[in-house]
């Protein structure tokens, strides 16, 4: 008797099931029937590649013009879509199958991390725990393909899916979910899938407060209460007035979240374990569109959203706090706020409302001086202090532990995880600009050498805070007018609003110093709160130069004084992708590590903190892959509670598409850090780091060869990827070069990837270290994977690579290339080779992902959707390079569907 199908298999099932009868009635039968036999043909090649013919399913779509071949594209990008849908449910169902289990916590849990740390000591968990200081980046790279409109029909399938797992739906009420499905189908199928213009920077601040909005804002709560269960963080996180108080202390609370009263042991600091920024109109680095106008409308949105789900919060709390106030214990604090509340408010009433119910009346002025700080009216909230003050009187009145820790601490815990802004705005700016500005305002800059720069910056910023010379350059006026916006900010929105400066490729100490000059230049006071510096090391010789960089700084006295403003703190971001794009995979990852021992060895010598931003990116070759594996590899002692984190592009919807998997994804990086702090790796030994400085030597000059120093590879590079073609779809608002450079020096890191996982080689991670691999010593690797935790992750993420990686379906690309550079194609072909048979050799398995054979197939079941629209974009590019018209369209459309099949882009 044949197995029963999985939950996976049925959902797949439906929603195909009833994508085609969406098809039916909006292109015929003969429409579905064509779509579903390309699909069936695909998955018949893959399953006997020797017994199908390849040629009968490249034919029949070279039969079929181009305007035939758009609906097809989309037919197949809708069913990769719908696949995600289903695995994400899959996703939702093993979470709560592992939370109805009593054989233990799921890994990567924090009940897990609780377990794990156990034998430690209560005032060395406590001591780790009060610096938990996760910070979470969303950034507008141009890698999410996917529009609003489609985000949006995708959700309410997800939530239908969702519905009809249900196992006590009847037959008739199935029917109307389904019918519902058919409907959102096909409005989505009538959906343009290619914006008609290039999202503005106001676009992408608000598809990013839309992950926040839609999911993560009720999530927190629960990771919190989750961090406060099992590892006795404080429960709602604890504010201001923390930090007087001793970390990990005894302390007398209210009751623990369980409802039981008592004494327990609470884990406090001055802010939430975890808080988030935003890139998303602050990234002038390269970008036209971003400016002193869009930094100042962006924090304006984050504002209003942030009040605005404040308010609606609010709002419910005081329909569900009926409080009769002979029923409670009310404070005569409270009993004082409300007196003082109606003296200042006295327009304000709550309809329904009972003379004797204190906190509906409380709710009722709390909601009216939110409203009347969105609005900038007078009586409104200064900040979020004051509205968290007001909400902390209603909890000491509740009389009850399990009202005190329920709802109200859930809107404690927003408040204070997202404040008045939902999250900090980063600003970013190359070193280049900064320094040419900078040259524009201070005589014999441009002309002085490095140790002159450093000279006259000290100078400088120790001397009179402002110059008065005027800026005719329009390019430095520019950059000056956006360091100018950071103090403004910081004026309108308070000392949290910028999160951080970020200097990109960052090299030497004057990018810094200068950059300190310009915040000073433009600041409109003297007191103007610090604004954290961080420098971004990104090429793999930065990388190895930091330590000097940083070394420098924390010698330079105005420097030292605005780490001290700062509170004894350095942030340094590292850059996995242009160093990736460098150096190659090995050298990246083996620099990023080096580079991360060494400033926190001298951090430490120096009293100063240190803290990481890994600006990691959603393919593997950017540092992508899973955040629990990738934080446990870091070097022991380079997290201490502390980390900042890029969330890129479509990893957003991946990580966070579903308030229950978002807290799974959440709780995955937390006990990572938590875990990275209690029981850091040992040391590698040093056999394992001379072999690691081997492969990277190897590894860099093999990919270097190729990439940089062959004159043939550029051609390759655009003639065998829709790179120009990538550069017409609407999906970001900024360039894919830098300035008007040709060539890979030129190009952004993000299209660079994303053009090679368009066309399944996925080069830039593994070209090169196959032959790495392959002169080492194979009992010394499968032990390096066995001992040391970065090692193993670096294999990991070359297994997944390769799989999802095919050359068969590559080599069709060939058919764009001229003669002599498609002669590439063997050593190419010949490393794959290389690399897939020595990292089989490592593991000691027959087939990649042996290993994890339920991530096997979840990749595997794509494919058949998957290849159609590679031999599609084939035929497409060849048309739309000959001038096809009508290829253009269709040939945009399979970018974004084979992103949405590789789930990756940039």
């Amino acid at each position: 008797m044949p197995d029963a199908p999985s939950t996976l298999d049925r959902d797949t099932a439906l929603l195909e099931r009833l994508l085609g009868s969406v098809l039916v009635e909006q292109e015929g039968r003969a429409f579905r029937e064509r779509v579903f036999w390309l699909r069936d043909r695909a998955a018949a090649l893959r399953a006997d590649p020797e017994g199908v013919d390849a040629e009968e399913l490249v034919d029949a779509i070279r039969r079929l013009s181009s305007s035939q071949l758009g609906p097809i594209v989309r037919a197949c990008t809708m069913s990769l879509q719908l696949s995600n849908i289903a695995e994400e449910l899959e996703r939702l169902r093993r979470r709560r199958a592992h939370d109805a289990d009593d054989q233990g916590p799921q890994r990567e849990s924090l009940a897990a991390a609780a377990a794990t740390t156990a034998g430690l000591s209560r005032d060395e968990r406590a001591r780790a725990l009060a610096d938990l200081d996760v910070a979470l980046v969303m950034t507008a790279h141009p890698t999410e393909a996917t529009r609003r409109s489609i985000f949006d029909h995708q959700q309410r399938v997800w939530a239908l899916m969702e519905t009809l797992d249900d196992p006590r739906l009847g037959p008739t009420r199935r029917r109307a979910f389904e019918d519902e499905l058919r409907e959102t189908l096909t409005v989505w199928w009538q959906t343009d899938d290619v914006r008609a213009r290039r999202p503005r920077p106001d676009d992408e601040v608000r598809r990013t407060l839309l992950h926040v909005e839609s999911v993560l804002y009720d999530a927190v709560p629960d990771l919190l209460l989750e961090l406060s269960r099992t590892l006795g963080v404080a429960w709602p996180p604890d504010g201001g007035g923390a930090a007087a108080r001793t970390a990990g202390a005894t302390t007398a609370v209210v009751g623990p979240p369980d409802g039981t009263v008592g004494t327990r042991t609470v884990v406090t600091s001055g802010r939430a374990p975890i808080r988030f920024g935003s890139w998303a109109g602050g990234d002038m680095d390269g970008n036209p569109n971003v400016g002193p106008e869009t930094i100042a409308s962006s924090l304006q949105r984050h504002r209003r959203t942030a009040l605005r789900l404040l308010g609606e919060r609010v709002d419910r709390l005081a329909v569900l706090f009926s409080q009769a106030d002979d029923r409670v214990f009310v404070t005569h604090e409270l009993k004082a706020s409300i007196e003082k509340d109606e003296r200042e408010l006295p327009r304000v009433t709550f309809q329904g409302a009972s003379a004797n119910e204190p906190f509906r009346r409380k709710l009722t002025f709390v909601a009216a001086r939110l409203d009347r700080a969105a609005q900038g009216g007078e009586g409104g909230y200064d900040g979020v202090e004051d509205l968290i003050a007001d909400l902390e009187l209603l909890r000491a009145s509740c009389s009850s532990t399990l009202v005190a820790h329920g709802r109200i601490a859930r809107l404690l815990a927003q408040a204070r995880t997202f404040g008045f802004l939902v999250a900090a705005l980063d600003v970013r700016q190359s070193a280049g600009p900064l320094q040419h500005a900078t040259a524009h305002l201070i005589d014999g800059y441009a002309d002085a050498d490095e140790a002159g720069r450093q000279e006259l910056l000290v100078t400088a910023l120790t001397g009179a805070p402002r110059f008065t010379a005027t800026v005719d350059d329009e390019d430095a006026a520019s950059t000056i007018d956006g360091i100018a916006a950071v103090g403004r900010a910081i004026q309108d929105h308070g000392p949290h609003a910028i999160g951080r400066l970020i200097i990109a490729m960052a090299r030497q100490p004057s990018d810094v110093l200068c950059t300190q000059f310009l915040l000073t230049h433009t600041a409109e006071t003297s007191d103007t709160p610090a604004v954290p510096i961080v420098p971004l090391f990104e090429t793999v010789e930065d990388l190895a130069g930091a330590e000097g960089t940083m070394g420098d700084l924390y010698a330079t006295q105005p420097y030292a004084e605005h780490l001290e403003r700062c509170g004894g703190a350095q942030e340094i971001m590292l850059g996995y992708s242009d160093s990736a794009k460098d150096g190659g995979f090995i050298a990246s990852q083996w620099g990023l590590y080096g580079a991360q021992e060494r400033l926190v060895a001298q951090a430490d010598e120096q009293g100063i903190s240190v803290r990481f931003f890994h600006g990691r990116g959603g393919s593997t070759s950017r540092g992508g892959g899973p955040h629990h594996r990738a934080i446990l590899s870091q070097p022991p002692g380079s997290v201490r509670g502390r980390i900042a984190i890029t969330e890129q592009g479509e990893t957003l919807s991946q990580r966070y598409p579903h308030p229950e998997l978002a807290v799974r994804s959440l709780e995955q990086t937390v006990s990572a850090v938590v875990l990275a702090t209690l029981t850091p790796p040992a040391e590698p030994r040093p056999e394992y780091r001379e072999h690691l400085d081997t492969l990277t030597t190897i590894s860099r000059e093999t990919y270097r060869a190729l990439v940089f120093e062959d004159e043939r590879f550029p051609r390759l590079l655009h003639q065998a990827a829709p790179l120009a073609e990538l550069s017409e779809m609407n999906i970001g608002s900024r360039p894919a070069k830098r300035g008007g450079t040709t060539g890979v020096d030129g190009l952004r890191a993000i299209p660079w990837v994303f053009a090679w996982m368009q066309n399944r080689i996925l080069l830039p991670a593994w070209y090169g270290t196959g032959t790495a691999l392959e002169h080492g010593d194979r009992d010394l690797q499968r032990e390096m994977i066995d001992r040391w935790p970065f090692f193993r992750t670096i294999v990991s993420m070359l297994e997944m690579s390769l799989f999802k990686s095919d050359l068969g379906v590559a080599e069709r690309y060939l058919e764009l290339v001229d003669p002599d550079a498609r002669e590439l194609w063997t050593p190419i072909r010949e490393e794959h080779d290389r690399v897939q048979r020595v990292v089989l050799e490592i593991r000691g398995t027959d087939n990649l992902l042996d290993a994890t054979p339920a991530l096997q197939r979840r990749l595997a079941h794509r494919n058949p959707w998957i290849d159609p629209l590679s031999h599609i974009q084939v035929a497409l590019l060849r048309r739309s390079r000959d001038g096809d018209d009508d290829a253009h369209g269709p040939l945009l459309s399979t970018i974004g569907g084979i992103a949405a099949g590789m789930r990756n882009t940039g």
